[in-house]
């Protein structure tokens, strides 16, 4: 076991989250002391004392454990010794430093990459993917305003659970979704009444899951109309988006309702075009299924279709995925977000196979780089990202779109400068304070039967949080 003595730490968290991505947790310890003039020297052949006189920052502390396991492991990580979730959020932070010196915005991206790559290592490529987000940004996304907020309601079914999944999905009797649906209405209801006091307004309006189009149409009505009504939305005043993930929940009929009601983006998201891997991953479709799904939405007038794509998927090379993503540009998606692979703990794929996202960490490398030039010759760019942790290859998350068809909500979730609003089973809401850049983030349970049994709690958080509204009870 290979043991990383710290000194001048208190918090090994940050350095652990490093030495993981190249070795697995039975492999090292990241221990924090106190050195000695010659400790090292005591120590075994297989521990390392860093910053020895206690000098270094953290970020210094990582380059040099960054080395370290670099030489240990003959490998290297393409995001170099970030570790985080928001590689955009601290280029921005870069970003907006530099600008306060008054330079031009040239300089400014020309000084925030040297810094990115200088002090946090990243490689070549993600730093141009990086700085090409950031300028998107720049060019075509505004601050948020301080008044608004961005609301999420969380639809948590599906037809089948996909062996990668583990968000708050269920498969569920319609009587289940019909009892959900009933409390779900109550808590917009209560926190609409909540917001009308608050003389802010929502910028964007996300229903995501799980599946929401698992619900059938007059539910569909029912639950839009009331977000409309509580909110006091104009419809089709705001982005409204609706996942309709699914494509063997999508219907003519739902396609009709969601834009008779003045939703302007919705996703169709295959993750592969390929059908035994659809059957692998316990999809309850074929890819057919998906085409038709394009066809009974061409022409219904909304301003975006989003696919999602996953690289990395369990025996597919990189002909596989860029053949699904070249059919999904030809079918007409204006947004496409290609992910890579996350084995999160209570995914099937993960019971099967704990080590899987440390395996072709390589092809799903190569399916990024494929696909980054297939999309940007098809004229999409980069937008936004995040990543995960048991990402395979250490890689990331990239939202890329047709100019002007990026996702407002997406870019806010990932900036975190706005209060989101997240109703439902296994929504996160996230209250923002401005006067300290700050979040506190505010779960509701993903359970929908616990939901349910403990909605006068949930109601009362609401009521701490966003004002004084009448008892819950």
């Amino acid at each position: 076991m290979y043991r990383f003595y710290i000194n001048g730490i208190e918090n090994e968290y940050h350095f652990g989250e490093l030495a993981r991505l190249f070795l697995d947790d039975g492999e090292f310890e990241v221990i924090p002391v106190t050195a000695f003039p010659g400790m090292a020297a005591l120590l075994g052949r297989d521990s390392r004392v860093l910053n020895e006189d206690g000098s270094l920052s953290r970020e210094s502390i990582k380059r040099q454990l960054y080395g370290i396991l670099e030489e240990i492991t003959g490998t290297t990580q393409p995001w170099g010794t970030l570790t985080g979730v928001r590689p955009l959020k601290l280029a921005f932070q870069v970003y907006d430093q530099e600008k306060s010196k008054g330079i031009s915005t040239g300089e400014c991206l020309r000084e925030t990459r040297r810094r990115m790559g200088g002090e946090y290592l990243l490689s070549p490529e993600k730093l141009d993917l990086l700085m090409d987000i950031l300028s998107y940004q720049l060019e075509n996304v505004a601050p948020p305003d301080p008044a608004t907020d961005s609301l999420y309601v969380g639809i948590p079914f599906c037809p089948t659970r996909c062996s990668y999944c583990a968000f708050a999905s269920n498969v569920a009797s319609q009587d289940d979704i019909e009892r959900y649906l009933g409390d779900l209405l109550k808590e917009i209801d209560f926190m609409g009444d909540i917001y009308s006091r608050q003389h802010r307004r929502l910028e964007s309006v996300y229903i995501g899951g799980g599946t929401p189009t698992t619900l059938d149409p007059e539910q569909l009505t029912r639950l839009i109309e009331a977000i409309y009504s509580s909110f006091d939305i104009p419809p089709g005043s705001i982005e409204f988006t609706v996942e309709a993930g699914r494509p063997d929940t999508i219907t003519k009929e739902k396609i009709t309702a969601l834009r008779d009601l003045m939703v302007d983006r919705i996703s169709i998201n295959p993750q592969t075009m390929k059908d035994h891997t659809l059957e692998l991953m316990g999809r309850s479709h074929d890819a057919e299924q998906i085409r038709e799904a394009f066809r009974i939405t061409e022409g219904s007038g909304f301003t975006t279709v989003n696919s999602d794509l996953i690289a990395g998927l369990p025996e597919e090379n990189v002909s596989d995925f860029t053949e699904s993503l070249r059919q999904v540009i030809a079918l007409g998606a204006e947004n496409i977000t290609v992910h890579t692979l996350s084995v999160k703990h209570g995914s099937r794929l993960r019971a099967q196979d704990p080590d899987y996202y440390r395996k072709r960490g390589d092809v799903a490398g190569e399916m990024l780089r494929e696909g980054g030039r297939i999309l940007y010759s098809a004229g999409y760019r980069p937008y936004y990202i995040y990543r995960q942790k048991h990402q395979m290859g250490g890689l990331e998350n990239v939202g890329w779109c047709r100019p002007g068809h990026h996702s407002l909500y997406n870019i806010r979730i990932m900036e975190e400068k706005q209060t989101v609003i997240a109703l439902g089973a296994g929504a996160i809401g996230k209250v923002y304070y401005p006067e300290r850049d700050g979040l506190e983030r505010i779960a509701n349970v993903s359970n929908y039967r616990i939901y349910s049994e403990r909605f006068p709690e949930i109601l009362r958080r609401k009521n701490e949080y966003f004002g004084t509204a009448s008892d819950p009870e």
